[in-house]
């Protein structure tokens, strides 16, 4: 795939872009900055990777089945995301983090303690969005790129 996005790079390069600027606008609507959506992408990164490694689902409405069950129940992990993680991941700063991790709270996305970290932990509504309509929407998106790509490596 490298070898093919160099050789067709001017024909394939401005669909991801306008795939990255739609799904970067979308998101900083929903969360209110680009701050705000690096670090809600961080938060939601774990949370997937925490719910794959305890299953092998691979459809998605399977996965959005068992992400509604884990929003609901709760989950165990060994793993905790911290504000010194999503800083290295976003290159933000702690404090810029911080606040970030605050609003998500104060708006009911996510929760913190010392000891569990960041935690997604949507009410049921901004779960509903997340699922039913933010990413429904990203998988479309997604999925008309790569059918650019499949077109041009014919």
């Amino acid at each position: 795939m490298q070898n093919f996005l160099k050789e067709n790079f001017l024909s394939v390069w401005h669909h991801f872009l306008f795939f990255e600027i739609n799904r970067s606008r979308e998101a900083v609507n929903a969360w209110g900055s680009a701050n705000g959506y690096l670090v809600f992408q961080v938060i939601c990164w774990h949370y997937i990777l925490v719910l794959t490694a305890g299953t092998d689902v691979k459809l998605r409405d399977e996965a959005v089945q068992l992400w509604y069950k884990f929003s609901k129940d709760g989950f165990e992990t060994n793993t905790v995301l911290t504000y010194t993680l999503i800083s290295q991941l976003t290159s933000l700063s702690i404090e810029t983090v911080r606040r970030q991790v605050r609003k998500l709270e104060k708006s009911n996305w996510v929760s913190y303690s010392k000891k569990n970290g960041v935690r997604l932990q949507p009410s049921e509504e901004n779960n509903k969005f997340l699922a039913d309509i933010f990413n429904a929407r990203e998988v479309i998106n997604l999925g008309n790129f790569l059918d650019i790509i499949e077109k041009r490596k014919k």
